[in-house]
């Protein structure tokens, strides 16, 4: 899937840091508003080595941003977290083609098919006709015993 989120930089929150198990780590989130009919905004991460792509814009400018979406629990809630891992400058980039695969900085790319898959043409699909709908017959039941001769004592069995 294609996430890509293209926009003005309205805002750079200040650059948090801590410790985890892994090491030292540090985050930068800024805020993108879409030039739609009606702008969204988004607040988009960096995490500790991609953090320096952002300083070569300015708020104001114009940017593309492939994105990954993803949501955790935790105690009950849900968080959802949308980290950029690539940024450009859409006067200086063509939108890719829907279908191209990219991926992110030091992984490898996919090749993309050559030729598209032709499918020969064939006739249209037709419906076979279909039987009026008809109501099913009730099943008759009888009462037990219904069936036999009556003995005259009134009992039915």
């Amino acid at each position: 899937m294609d996430n890509i989120i293209e926009g003005r930089i309205i805002q750079k929150l200040d650059i948090e840091s801590g410790q985890s198990a892994r090491g030292p780590w540090q985050k930068q989130n800024f805020i993108v508003e879409t030039q739609e009919q009606y702008p969204r905004k988004v607040c988009i991460g960096l995490w500790t080595n991609q953090i320096q792509i952002l300083q070569s814009y300015q708020i104001g400018d114009m940017i593309r941003a492939y994105v990954n979406i993803e949501s955790r629990e935790f105690n009950g809630r849900w968080y959802t977290d949308v980290r950029a891992w690539k940024l450009e400058n859409p006067a200086n980039a063509p939108m890719p083609q829907q279908g191209m695969p990219y991926a992110p900085q030091g992984m490898p790319m996919q090749q993309p098919m050559q030729q598209p898959y032709q499918q020969p043409m064939q006739q249209p699909y037709q419906q076979p006709m279909q039987q009026p709908y008809q109501q099913p017959q009730q099943p008759t039941f009888e009462a037990p015993g219904a069936n036999l001769p009556d003995d005259g004592s009134g009992l039915p069995f």
